[in-house]
């Protein structure tokens, strides 16, 4: 944004997820590595044992679904009112609406906090995971997936560079991914990194309306409609000589406890 204006994120996300609900979810659902998507991923990381379980930037509460099982309670929180919406048409809840920087919760009062991308979404960092110690029991865990640069395969660079090249911008978060001295910040904050893993995941493209959805899942700030849909056609262009294309998508997790 050099010679602009700021950006005003908060504007910009709380618009994001109203005008474009439940995108998210629509292609992570979609996005595959062997037999599990992103949000089972995640889920996989919270034990059986844990009772109470609040999901942070909840969104359309494809991680609060993955969570349910009887005998616990999985509360989701997101700022969008939207995003809520639909996640009461898809699941039980409960749902809150509320600032994932002042938690609605009291001290010690939590088994597990998770978040699918709430990591480079919600800022400032250090602010966030002070408060989801606050919130987290002695023992408690926090259990996260957010974007990373890696693994990827060289057929994969080529794709998403070309896709780069006809939307002249790259996906941008509020926060910065691949946080440098990420487990110096946890420490800070009061919790011992146990894990932390990478993961490629890929959206399989195999018509335009894939192409689309996949792209209008991306933050992309200042990007002009005309470089979007420069973009849907090349990947189009690829469906008519290859039948499919992947998309690579890598992830990563990160497991904590207080």
């Amino acid at each position: 944004m050099t010679g602009q204006e700021p950006l005003d994120w908060k504007r910009f996300v709380a618009d994001f997820h109203a005008t474009r609900t439940g995108v998210a979810e629509a292609v992570l659902s979609r996005a595959l590595a062997g037999d599990h998507t992103p949000y089972r991923w995640l889920a996989r990381a919270v034990s059986a044992d844990a009772r109470t379980v609040v999901d942070l930037a909840s969104g359309s509460g494809a991680v609060s679904r993955e969570l349910a099982q009887p005998g616990r309670t999985v509360v989701g929180i997101d700022l969008s009112a939207d995003e809520l919406a639909l996640a009461a048409e898809r699941g039980p809840g409960p749902w809150v609406r509320g600032d994932a920087l002042r938690l609605p919760f009291r001290d010690g009062s939590v088994d597990v906090v998770t978040s699918s991308m709430g990591l480079v979404v919600v800022t400032p960092l250090h602010e966030l995971l002070a408060e989801v110690t606050r919130v987290l029991r002695p023992g408690g865990v926090l259990a996260a997936i957010a974007p990373a640069l890696r693994p990827l395969r060289p057929t994969d660079l080529r794709v998403l560079t070309r896709i780069g090249g006809r939307l002249r911008a790259t996906p941008q978060f509020p926060g910065p991914v691949e946080v440098a001295g990420f487990k110096r910040t946890l420490t800070d904050a009061g919790l011992t990194r146990v894990e932390d893993k990478r993961e490629r995941y890929h959206f399989t493209v195999r018509s335009r309306e894939d192409a689309a959805l996949m792209l209008s899942s991306l933050y992309l700030p200042g990007t002009r409609r005309s470089r979007v849909e420069a973009a849907v056609e090349y990947l189009e262009d690829r469906l008519r000589r290859r039948e499919l294309v992947e998309v690579a998508i890598p992830m990563r997790r990160v497991v904590a406890i207080k």
